[in-house]
This record gives C-alpha cells, structure tokens and sequence, in this order.
C-alpha cells in the first residue's frame, strides 16, 4: 500500500494510517523525518528554471551575433571583432577600441554571470539533499543543517551540471551513484560513521546513540576521538555553534 505524503482528509484510511498524519492548516501531512519540504524544491526548482531560461535568451543573442560573423561557437570572437575592425581604412580611433574593448567584457561579463548564477542554484539543490539525508542516516534536524552547511564544500558541481563529492584532499569520491561517483548519501553516512554518539535512535537508546525520548538530540557535546574524525570546517562549525568536548 503507497501512503500519499499529503491528504486533505482522513477519510477512508484504515486508524493504523491514520495514526502516522499529522493535522496541518492545509489538511494532513505524513509525519516522516528526513524530508525537505516541497516547498524549498519548488522554490530551487523555479530558479534553476528561471536561470536556464535567461542563459538560453543570452546563448541565442550571442548565436545571433556570431552567425553574422561567420563563425561557429563563441571562442573565436574576440579575433572576429578584432578582424573587423582592422578591416576598416585607417587605424581605429579610440572610440573604435572603447567599443570593442566593452563588447568583450560585456561578453564575458555576461557568460561567467549566467554561469556562476546557474552553479549557486545547482549547490543550493546540492546542500538541501545532503541536509535531508544528514536526516535520513539518523542525525538530528538541527544538526543536518549545521553539518550540511559545514560540509558543502565537498560537493563540487561540474560543467555539465553533475555533482562530485571529494575526499578531505580534494578529489573526488567513487561510492553508490550510477557513474560509479559517490553522493549526498554517501558522504552523509560518512559522517555519521564519523560521529556516531550524535545520531538519533528513535527512542530505542543504547549503543553510541542519544535516545529520542525528547523527540531532539542536542549537537552540543562530542567525545575527543569524534571530533578529532571532523575536517576542519566542521570542527570549526561545531565548535562555533557552543559545541563542547565531553
């Protein structure tokens, strides 16, 4: 039996189901942990689109102008402008080269500023799956955030928009992903493995794991030998956040 994540009512579910909804302003909500709400997608989504959108509107302008010059891709046309106008009689004037010179930049200015946008969008979509599986491996929701942010530079977004996940030295991990690539998940089970004693046990308790009696564990205290397992971002996240050796 598939249970909806969201439902106006109740009604027609058999009272074992009903009791895993939760009653909202909008009707009734599957109460899980590990999920990001729909809405932070939808909102990611829309940019990424929105993103893509402007950068095709700028890659037609661009095809535009170097169909007119003759060329093929973008990379000769700095020496296509250059051409043309060493083709007009007479050195240019500095009105000429002032033109020229703004075109380039323009160019470039626009190229990078498409791209970084599109990348920011792409690493934002990055964080919230590593913060929803930070919360799917058992860490607690505030520390899914606090870690996600933390780690987020091991995450690295390549040309064509796939994500790489690197090792402390900076290259990239091989794990579970269908490229052979490791993702999110891998490197949230990483840290986990890393610090055990501040994952959530759903209120079985024992182990190295804080019971969930209270329905949150607290990030604030860790063993030496745990933090020690901690890159330096993170530690200097934990610490910052009013972190303490126990």
């Amino acid at each position: 039996m598939t249970l909806a994540y969201t439902v106006e009512t109740l009604e027609g579910l058999d009272e074992g189901v009903k009791a895993l909804y939760a009653e909202g302003d909008k009707g009734f909500t599957l109460n899980v942990s590990g999920v990001v709400p729909e809405a932070k997608f939808n909102e990611i989504n829309q940019q990424a689109v929105d993103a893509k959108t402007e950068a095709a509107r700028r890659r037609k302008t661009l095809e535009r102008v170097t169909g007119k010059l003759g060329l093929e891709s973008a990379d000769g046309l700095d020496d296509a402008l250059e051409a043309l106008m060493a083709k007009k009689p007479g050195k240019p004037d500095a009105d000429q080269e002032a033109i020229v010179k703004q075109l380039k930049e323009s160019h470039a200015n626009e190229l990078k500023a498409s791209t970084d946008k599109i990348k920011a969008i792409q690493l934002d979509g990055a964080k919230a799956t590593l913060q929803s599986n930070l919360q799917s491996v058992g860490f607690p929701d505030e520390a899914a955030k606090m870690f996600a942010a933390a780690s987020i530079g091991r995450v690295q977004i390549e040309d064509d928009g796939s994500r790489r996940i690197l090792s402390e030295t900076g290259t990239p991990l091989a794990g579970s992903g269908a490229d052979g690539f490791a993702t999110e998940l891998d490197l949230a089970k990483e840290l986990a493995a890393a610090m055990p004693n501040l994952l959530v046990d759903n209120g079985k308790g024992g182990g190295a794991k804080s019971p969930a009696s209270s329905g949150k564990a607290t990030a604030k205290t860790m063993t030496r030998e745990a933090v020690d397992k901690m890159s330096q971002a993170e530690r200097s996240s934990f610490f910052s956040s009013g972190g303490k050796i126990a």
